[in-house]
């Protein structure tokens, strides 16, 4: 039948059947989204959706039997889950104006433990009229606040450096002229403090909750006394060096000491809840007082006086081979 066509209509039966169907103007069915290739019959989008559906209710079944899997699938799902929610919030509130925090992760941001080892601030952040809008109604402010903080010790630690470098000061700094009752400003405070021994050991993160912690600190200790109270529970800190750091703190005649000596004294003070990394939370130093030498000295012989051993004390025995 072929040989029978002219050259002009030769190629006709090599029109794919999607392609005769539209030229007829006959519907097609929708196409699922597992499909591939796209053309394809319906007998084989309807095999293919059964294959789906088994396979999908074979992995269910897998799931239950193997509890590991779907703890760590039901984690995963919340991590990507809580990103989605921070991020909307600092698109809606935060207006970032020059550098951001570099991190060595990956492309889609899965990787939370290749954290960077170097932290760059925003030179400034904003918020916009979005923001300034929803932090004026009390019960949205206080839901923004309370999650932006409390997000500071979930097991997340990209989230963290985001919500640390981007989201907590500017709403924090957008409440400080209001009158703020302690316990606020307590709870504020120790949420950067949990953040640390969450996820301390991470070089990026540590940097950007020392910052915030010492941020806090300076602009509310002045007005809230019970700053101090948190830092003197804070292990192993030394209370005549944080006495020091307050004196010139609260004291404005002082000189100002530089900003970078000021945080170095204050990371210091809150050393003790910063977490280790795991190869050194429980390394154990060793202290040997008396460590005895390897070699002992031998006294050397003393030797005698050629001239007095000489019995006839002839100096020509010198010069003998």
């Amino acid at each position: 039948m072929v040989t029978k066509l002219g050259e002009t209509f030769a190629k006709a039966l090599d029109m794919l059947e999607v392609e005769k169907n539209a030229i007829l103007g006959l519907p097609q069915p929708l196409l699922d989204l597992y499909d591939s290739p796209v053309y394809k019959t319906v007998l084989e989008r309807m095999q293919g959706f059964f294959c789906t559906l088994y396979d999908n209710c074979s992995e269910d079944d897998a799931a239950d039997d193997n509890p590991e899997s779907q703890e760590m699938l039901e984690e995963q799902l919340v991590r990507l889950l809580t990103r989605e929610v921070m991020d909307l919030i600092t698109v809606c509130c935060v207006s970032k104006k020059g550098a951001e925090h570099t991190t060595t992760a990956s492309a889609d941001g899965d990787d939370d433990e290749m954290m960077s080892t170097e932290m760059t601030l925003p030179s400034s952040t904003e918020l916009t009229e979005l923001g300034k809008c929803l932090m004026k109604q009390e019960d949205v402010c206080t839901a923004l606040m309370v999650t932006a903080f409390a997000s500071l010790s979930w097991k997340d630690t990209l989230s963290c450096q985001r919500t640390t470098t981007q989201l907590c000061w500017p709403l924090l700094k957008q409440v400080l002229k209001g009158s703020l009752i302690p316990e606020a400003v307590t709870w504020f405070f120790v949420s950067v403090l949990q953040g640390l021994q969450t996820h301390g050991q991470h070089d990026g993160c540590m940097a950007a909750l020392v910052h915030l912690a010492f941020q806090i600190y300076e602009a509310l200790r002045p007005r809230y006394t019970e700053l101090k109270a948190v830092m003197e529970q804070i292990p192993e800190i030394q209370k005549e060096s944080l006495e020091q750091f307050d004196s010139k703190l609260l004291n404005p005649t002082l000189q100002k000491v530089a900003d970078k000596r000021r945080k170095d004294h204050f990371k210091r003070l809150i050393a003790g809840c910063i977490e280790k990394p795991l190869g050194e939370q429980f390394r154990k130093e060793v202290h040997i007082r008396n460590l005895p030498s390897l070699f002992k000295k031998v006294k050397p012989l003393l030797e005698t006086d050629v001239l007095e051993s000489s019995e006839d004390g002839n100096i020509t025995v010198l010069f003998e081979p």
